[in-house]
Parts: C-alpha cells; structure tokens; sequence
C-alpha cells in the first residue's frame, strides 16, 4: 500500500460540510438542550422522559455520516495499483550515447572498447525486444545516427559502422550528446545510456550549465577494464548529473543490470502520472448502495428531521 493516495484529493475538502451536516442533525435531536431554553433545568430532568429502546440501535444521523464519508472517499479517486497496458508492447524509451573516440580502439577488453560497446547494445537489445531506442555518436562533436525506432536490427547495423575515423572532430563532447538525446526523446521514464571508457566531470558540469536538467535518467556504462578506468572520473560525473554508473562486466550481468535500470525509470516516472493509475473509487460504490437502502425503512427520513 506504498502506492496509495488519492487521484483527486481536493474533493476531501467535501467532508467538512458533509460533516457539518450531520453535526447539526444530532443537534436537532437533542430535546434535552432545546427544552433548556424555555424551562428551569432542574424542572426539565423530571419532565423529559427518555423512551425505552429494546435494543441498540444507530441513530439516523450515523447512517448519513458514513454514506457522505464513504461517498466523498469514492470522488476523491483512492488508487493503489498501476493500471494494466492493454498491449503486450514495452513502451520504455532509451537514447544509446556511444563514445567514439579513439581511445575505444584500446584493446584492454577484447577485440577493443568500441566493439565490446557495439556487442553489450546488441545483447541489450536482444533484453529488450520491444523497447524503442535511439542511436548517437559522439567525439569532438554530437551526432544523431538514427531516431528511436523499434527496429534493432537497422540500430545493429549502424552502430558496428561507427569509427573514430568517421567523426569530424576528436574530443570528448559529452555534454552535446547528452542534450541532444534528451531533445529527440522528451519524455518522462526515458533513460539515456552513455557507454564511454572515459567521462570528464567537467563535461557534466557544462552540461548542467547548458540546460540538461538532472532529472532525466543518465546511466554511465564504462566501457573499459578496471585497471585503465578512472573510477573517480565517472562517479563525479556520476554525482554531477544524478546518473547511475555501470561497470563492464565479461558475462551478461552488466547488460541484466542496465536493462533493470530502465525498467525501474519507466516505473518510477509512471507512478507519478496519475492517468496511469486505476480509480478504485467503484470498489466503494456497492457499500453505499448497501447503506442507501437504510433509507428505505420507514419513517429513516423523518429520524433524520426529527424536532421536539
């Protein structure tokens, strides 16, 4: 019940007059207050006489009390679960940001960095059979290489054609990759995935300073052997843009891990649209009606307007 909250809260307010209605109901009933207008109380005691009920039994007013309540709870929208996608479809949506620099012709991970990038998107996409996915290339300057599309075996293709020798420029212009992925994806739940072998903190910062906002899901998948990475390069970066770092694994755990990552993003940005969320204010609906048929007995109505 974590989930729970209300998709329309401000009809709570609605309980406040709901509430004072009923107050002013009990008030009607109390013959003992309004006979003390008019009469000594220590007259009163001996002339009122209480009626004997044979048995316990819940005053009129109660009954109204508990419909209103139950009726404002069902307005207000009470919501615990994510609804269920009529289509079978992954609706995720992640940019893959390759670093081609020539840096990842080092072959520290066999055939060399650059490859083993172009395998770990291969075996991601494989995970993610239905994800849409966009494919950028960045060195000295930022490319678009394609748009999200779902077909991965064109996203395949176009990334084992990436080299260092097609890019115009050599560098490190992360910070142009990473709004340029955000603009070709521009939406909630996205995750963009950086898979470098280095990352200059100081390409975070001019990020930051050029408009990419830290809420969008950054992972940095390092690309390199332990030994000839800068751990403490990439946890700043880290830091400076809320991203998750990755490390190269040789088995598939790295690629289970990023593909967690996505799913946990998606998630987390849908539980915080509330169109994405069941109304489970019809699950109260038949203990009103149940309670609506107090109204049928006789004389209920008149309980309620009761007057000395």
């Amino acid at each position: 019940m974590s989930s729970f909250h209300f998709l329309r809260p401000e009809y709570l307010l609605l309980l406040i007059p709901a509430l004072a209605l009923v107050w002013w109901l009990f008030h009607q009933q109390d013959d003992e207050t309004k006979w003390k207008k008019v009469i000594d109380p220590k007259l009163l005691k001996h002339l009122l006489v209480k009626p004997e009920r044979k048995g316990q039994t819940v005053a009129a007013p109660w009954y109204l009390a508990l419909v209103l309540t139950l009726l404002v709870l069902a307005l207000s929208g009470p919501s615990w679960k994510l609804k269920e996608s009529p289509f079978t479809q992954d609706d995720t949506k992640i940019a893959l940001l390759v670093s081609v620099k020539k840096s990842m012709l080092t072959t520290d991970i066999m055939p060399n960095r650059l490859s083993r990038a172009v395998i770990k998107i291969e075996e991601l996409m494989k995970e993610r059979a239905d994800t849409q996915a966009a494919l950028l290339a960045y060195s000295g300057t930022a490319h678009l290489v394609l748009p999200l599309t779902n077909d991965h075996s064109i996203i395949k293709t176009f990334a084992q054609a990436l080299d260092p020798n097609i890019m115009p420029l050599e560098g490190d212009n992360l910070q142009d990759a990473l709004l340029l992925a955000k603009e070709q994806l521009g939406s909630k739940g996205a995750t963009l995935i950086v898979l470098t072998d280095t990352v200059s903190p100081s390409s975070a910062k001019l990020a930051l300073k050029e408009g990419f906002g830290t809420e969008t899901n950054v992972i940095l998948w390092k690309i390199a052997s332990p030994q000839l990475s800068s751990e403490s390069d990439f946890k700043s970066a880290a830091s400076i843009l809320n991203a998750k770092v990755v490390d190269y694994a040789g088995d598939n755990s790295d690629v289970t891990e990023v593909s967690s990552m996505i799913d946990k993003n998606f998630k987390n940005a849908a539980e915080g649209d509330s169109n994405k969320y069941e109304d489970g204010g019809y699950w109260l609906v038949p203990f009103i009606f149940l309670l609506l048929l107090m109204w049928a007995r006789q004389g209920f109505i008149a309980e309620l307007w009761r007057r000395s």
